[in-house]
């Protein structure tokens, strides 16, 4: 299925897990929707503020986190990439922009640290 529209809800479900993983000890560095114009689909993107050596084990977290609540209209996992803060797409915006809190700001068609963003929309970015 070809998912280039990012609708509202999931705008609202991907906000609801940024906070539902907050509150659950799995704090947040970077959350963001990235759009793959090769895939021509939307991504939610998650660095932790924690470091480990393997990012697989934070989905297993993730899961158990999210396996307990029932939804609650959270986004689907399966929409979901987490990866290393320092090795990523957060790497380029970090000093560039801030966001805190669960806000939203959209970067489209900008190309920051040589990277190039068509289509973004940033919910958290820490400094």
């Amino acid at each position: 299925m070809v998912e280039n529209t990012l609708v509202n809800e999931d705008i609202d479900a991907a906000g609801r897990l940024v906070s539902f993983l907050d509150d659950h000890g799995l704090k947040v560095r970077g959350a963001l929707w990235l759009y793959d114009s090769d895939a021509e689909r939307w991504r939610f993107v998650i660095a932790f503020h924690e470091a480990r050596k393997d990012v697989t084990s934070f989905y297993l977290d993730v899961a158990k986190a999210t396996s307990k609540s029932q939804n609650g209209g959270l986004l689907d996992l399966s929409r979901v990439d987490i990866v290393d803060p320092d090795r990523s797409i957060f790497t380029a915006l970090r000093g560039i922009i801030a966001v805190d809190g669960n806000s939203r700001v959209r970067f489209s068609n900008n190309r920051i640290n040589g990277v190039y963003l068509e289509d973004a929309l940033i919910y958290r970015l820490s400094a």
